[in-house]
């Protein structure tokens, strides 16, 4: 951002996108993260600042986020694998601060699911102008990973809603992992990421735990419904 930022958040709102729209931004820099933040607030967007990244990645599962900006202080690799972790949790647009205009990093960046490549410095104006068009783009979803024929979650209630009225309570490990699922029907997740995502673990050589999770969630949706969680090599995966 520019030393003009605070100037630029006097002047009157001319655009205003939709005021549902969920944008998560992960930020590690304490003097940064607020003003994008107070910047996106006063275009009258939902805001998530995280400072976190394994936060921010459970903030991801949790509120399906519409909109996910990246600006960390991290070598470009680390960006990249961080790229691809949401980019396996959403199909919603990723933009990616990157701080030169180095080609081959941008190409890298795109390569790997990004949506739009910011590179700093960027003003304000066009940098809230970026984030109002694609807002507009990325809602309404046509369809929500958390509504499905059988079922619709509730993340208030953390339980899994059937047509009849039938409400299945979920433990926290278990919604986690539902809707992590959920969020890309027929994708098989790894063991191993979903022990990193669900769990906040790096250590996923004991596996055990997924699967006794992974039994108990079975049971709770029924016989008629257990066949929704399906296990793949390697992982698994959910099926609508």
């Amino acid at each position: 951002m520019t030393e003009n930022s605070t100037c630029y958040l006097k002047e009157n709102n001319m655009i205003t996108p939709n005021k549902a729209t969920r944008v998560l931004v992960i930020c590690d820099q304490s003097d940064t993260a607020p003003l994008l933040g107070y910047m996106l607030r006063e275009k009258g967007l939902n805001a998530i600042i995280e400072t976190s990244v394994q936060r921010a990645i459970n903030r991801a599962i949790e509120i399906t986020p519409d909109l996910i900006i990246i600006d960390v202080n991290a070598p470009h690799a680390e960006r990249i694998a961080l790229v691809i972790k949401y980019r396996s949790l959403s199909k919603k647009p990723i933009l990616l601060f990157l701080p030169a205009h180095h080609e081959s990093e941008i190409l890298e960046a795109y390569r790997a699911g990004v949506d739009e490549c910011i590179v700093k410095p960027i003003s304000p104006a066009i940098f809230l102008a970026k984030i109002v068009a694609w807002s507009r783009r990325s809602v309404p979803a046509q369809t929500s990973p958390r509504n499905m024929p059988q079922f619709r979650l509730d993340s208030a209630k953390r339980l899994a809603r059937t047509p009849d009225g039938e409400e299945i309570y979920l433990t926290n490990l278990e919604f986690r992992l539902l809707r992590l699922l959920m969020n890309r029907p027929g994708f098989v997740f790894r063991s191993e990421e979903i022990i990193r995502t669900v769990w906040g673990h790096t250590d996923t050589s004991d596996q055990t735990p997924l699967k006794n999770v992974v039994y108990r969630l079975r049971k709770k949706l029924g016989t008629e419904r257990e066949y929704m969680i399906q296990t793949a090599p390697g992982g698994y995966s959910f099926q609508d």
